[in-house]
């Protein structure tokens, strides 16, 4: 579709502003101070009875220094487990607009030591709030640690969040001790969910094991997913006790010295071991310890010494020795796969081992392995769109067109990554359709007038963002789309762009464009893509995934701005480009941190010889994987389609980080040219240097 008139709807609402700290509302929204422009082609803005009806906008409170002062103090003092600070400041913020967030800092360090009263307390002061259901949530897991099921019966039913899985397995414990319920499925299935167990999931773990309520076999498979997830010093800490007597230093022998343990069964004859049901778990954990430290030498061993192991056992370790070899790129990965399904057809992996058995088929074009792993995957509900595209694409290639084709058709769509991979594989381009109306005036003002969005805003005027990112999500909850549209209005108004962008993506039937691709701080960004040759629209779609454009966000490990830039890396680009009087206190600064991180961005793309793949994940994960990385293709095969490289990037953070740049990049060009846009030709191929030079000699 034609949008040209999307543009100036986007910089009318985002011009070059930042974060506005104070939080008044009073002025007329951006969008209502000029007639509404919707893209061509989209279907009138009905705001008519709207425009004629003057709405006055709810000023929102603004927090006075003196209070706000005393606001930090105490949030940050509860962070040092000090409810000190929080206890002081309560009398002065009586009656004010954060008081139960001041409340929640001054209880929360002292749970250890609270009593049922002290939480009813609390309940009866600050009723139907956010901070209530999250001191219930904190209450129940410590009710939950002193197994005081008579208070914790008398809190779960008014909890209303329900989204911490220790929470859940303390609930199942207590349905376990005072109703004798059978829980038992319930818990091992969110105990197996949890990579560390935690401490509900372990606690109701134990109880069911102590009294004999879980199988022997339940706790073997435990085990092996903590020795899976290298958490095998964990697994003997919780679970030796409830084995044979010497247990735990056979297991720390299978862990930490695994090679001395396996061959010392190699020289005794391992036929004992697996004959005994005990020895033979022994063995399957050494050999998955093994597995995830050197594959080649497990296959061998498994293959070699240990091929009378039962078929499922075997079908599990060619699984897990599959699976380090797709992590680690190496070519042997599809083979090794392929004999977990010959040692046991009926077998049934774990879908990580099934995500990487495609992964590595992909590279290798196997394409019959791509479609009976994703087949797999779908049908058990993975919700990743990656399995269903990578599914019609396998039917395509084997030689079913037709059915390939309607599955892309169902998944393609111009916003995320797959759906416009989809789109392309049909022969088209992405094209943007028409964007939802503006939410009207009275529904933004009618949210703006809610305590609980009141009170996020504020705290994010406070700088305060993990508590005002909780606050902001809980009073989402039972919205309409047209309440959740006007919200998200209300965040783009107030600048607080991340709201703005992932309260928009909720709203389901349209897309609010302006909204979820909002395009603040356009002179900077703009001045930084022609000064360092980056496209627009690439170094949008980059920020848009690193800061949602907050631009005083700081990351926990100290990445700092728009661009997330670290302080060393921002030093040595400024050094590079002759930015002489850079200093620290700069790096949140929106001109110096897009100018020093497009000055990187670019960079990077010269040394991947322009590809956007490897440099947005070069910016994720520093320049030197890539370089490995993308010698992933196969010796017959060096050079790869960008979403097969993409796909098979083994850090889990910087493959989402990939596609999400490179998607976001594409509806970015679709805005910003006016033209559909490809996000195949975006990706194009990648190999090595020698590799890409061979092509494009071709």
């Amino acid at each position: 579709m034609r949008i040209n008139g999307l543009l100036p709807l986007i910089l009318r609402r985002c011009g070059s502003a930042g974060l506005v700290l104070g939080l008044s509302l009073s002025a007329p929204l951006a969008r209502a101070q000029s007639a509404p422009v919707a893209a061509s082609g989209a279907a009138p803005v009905a705001q008519a009875s709207v425009a004629m009806r003057p709405v006055v906008m709810p000023t929102m409170p603004v927090i006075p220094v003196d209070q706000a002062q005393l606001i930090v103090a105490a949030q940050k003092a509860s962070q040092r487990g000090d409810p000190q600070p929080a206890l002081d400041a309560l009398p002065q913020l009586k009656g004010t607009l954060l008081e139960p967030w001041v409340a929640y800092w001054a209880i929360k360090p002292t749970l250890t030591k609270a009593t049922q009263q002290d939480f009813d307390a609390f309940a009866r002061a600050y009723p139907h709030t956010y901070v209530l259901d999250r001191l219930r949530n904190d209450w129940l897991l410590e009710l939950g640690r002193r197994q005081d099921w008579a208070d914790f019966n008398r809190v779960y039913p008014h909890f209303i969040m329900r989204d911490d899985p220790q929470v859940q397995c303390y609930d199942l414990q207590s349905q376990y001790v005072t109703q004798h319920a059978d829980v038992t499925a319930q818990v091992f299935k969110l105990w197996m969910d949890q990579r560390t167990g935690g401490p509900g999931c372990n606690s109701a773990a134990s109880a069911l094991l102590e009294d004999g309520a879980m199988p022997r076999d339940m706790l073997w498979q435990r085990m092996r997913r903590f020795y899976d997830d290298g958490r095998a010093k964990q697994a003997r800490d919780l679970l030796a006790p409830f084995l044979p007597p010497g247990s735990w230093r056979i297991l720390a022998q299978t862990d930490t010295d695994s090679v001395r343990y396996l061959l010392d069964l190699v020289r005794r004859g391992p036929q004992a071991a697996i004959a005994n049901a005990d020895q033979r778990q022994y063995l399957v954990l050494a050999l998955l310890s093994m597995a995830r430290q050197d594959p080649g030498q497990a296959a061998r061993l498994l293959q070699d010494s240990f091929s009378a192991l039962p078929a499922p056992d075997r079908a599990q370790i060619w699984g897990r020795i599959g699976l380090s070899a797709a992590l680690s790129l190496q070519p042997e990965a599809v083979g090794w796969f392929a004999r977990m399904a010959q040692a046991d057809p009926t077998y049934a992996p774990s879908d990580t081992v099934l995500q990487w058995q495609a992964r590595a088929a992909l590279r290798a074009q196997d394409w019959a392995q791509v479609r009976s792993a994703t087949r797999t995957l779908i049908d058990r509900g993975d919700s990743d769109p990656a399995w269903p595209y990578w599914h019609a694409m396998a039917l395509e290639k084997l030689g079913h067109p037709i059915e390939g084709r309607a599955l892309l058709a169902e998944i393609a769509n111009p916003w995320d990554f797959y759906g416009q991979l989809a789109t392309d594989a049909l022969g088209m381009k992405v094209s943007l359709p028409a964007s939802l109306p503006p939410a009207p005036m009275a529904a933004v003002a009618q949210q703006a007038s809610r305590p609980g969005l009141q009170r996020s805003l504020a705290l994010f005027g406070l700088d305060l963002r993990f508590d005002a990112v909780r606050e902001w999500n809980f009073s989402l909850r039972g919205l309409d789309n047209n309440q959740m549209q006007a919200a998200a209005e209300l965040a783009c108004q107030q600048q607080v762009w991340d709201r703005c962008i992932n309260t928009s993506e909720r709203v389901k039937g349209g897309v609010d464009i302006a909204q979820r691709y909002v395009m603040p701080y356009r002179e900077a960004i703009g001045k930084a893509s022609k000064a360092e040759d980056v496209n627009e629209a690439f170094l949008y779609g980059l920020i848009r995934q690193e800061s949602r454009f907050i631009a005083n966000i700081k990351s926990w490990v100290g990445a700092s701005g728009l661009m997330q830039l670290m302080p060393a890396t921002a030093k040595l680009v400024a050094r590079k480009i002759g930015l002489t009087d850079y200093s620290h206190d700069q790096i949140a600064d929106v001109g110096v941190n897009v100018q020093l991180g497009s000055a990187y961005l670019g960079g990077l793309l010269r040394q991947f010889d322009g590809s956007e793949a490897l440099a947005a994940a070069g910016y994720n994960a520093g320049p030197g994987r890539p370089l490995r990385w993308r010698n992933m293709g196969l010796p017959d095969r060096p050079l790869l389609p960008g979403a097969v490289f993409a796909e098979n990037i083994p850090i889990p953070e910087t493959r989402d980080y990939v596609k999400r740049v490179l998607a976001n990049a594409t509806v970015y060009a679709a805005i910003l040219s006016g033209k559909p846009q490809s996000l195949k030709a975006r990706l194009g191929d990648v190999g090595s240097p020698d590799a890409m030079l061979a092509s494009n000699q071709r």
